[in-house]
């Protein structure tokens, strides 16, 4: 009923659909966080957290029919593989908030570069850890 590249398309968006679904549902489970530089606190009512929680397993169930129905594909998800590209910008980031850098929003205290640096450079010491284990880890 599909040709590939329709069943392709149809694939991604119930992919991204499950991938929000799964988000709301860690929100709603897992509560509050907090955290060091932000916090999540959830303003919903319980009540109202239960009709959504309620309805995403509704779109769970129409996304399985339409996987079966049309035999989408199930992807197999390495999050190593997300992770090493979260750090990667995560690094960029951080390389981009170093005392030199943050000239183009002003002018910056002679001795930031001294104060600063060092421990943005000891976070990405520790990501480029993170990133060798990851790499090396056993398949």
């Amino acid at each position: 009923m599909l040709n590939k590249d329709q069943k392709r398309g149809l694939t991604i968006a119930l992919r991204i659909m499950e991938e929000t679904i799964q988000y709301i549902e860690q929100v709603f489970n897992n509560g509050d966080y907090s955290g060091i530089l932000y916090d999540v606190k959830c303003s919903l009512d319980e009540g109202v957290t239960r009709e959504i929680l309620k309805r995403a397993l509704l779109i769970k169930d129409k996304i399985k029919t339409l996987s079966k129905r049309f035999d989408l594909e199930n992807e197999l998800r390495d999050p190593a593989r997300e992770i090493l590209g979260k750090l990667s910008s995560s690094w960029c980031i951080l390389e981009d908030v170093k005392a030199i850098k943050l000239k183009r929003y002003g002018a910056v205290a002679d001795e930031l570069e001294d104060v600063l640096d060092p421990h943005l450079n000891g976070i990405i010491d520790l990501i480029l850890d993170i990133e060798r284990l990851l790499l090396e880890k056993p398949s």
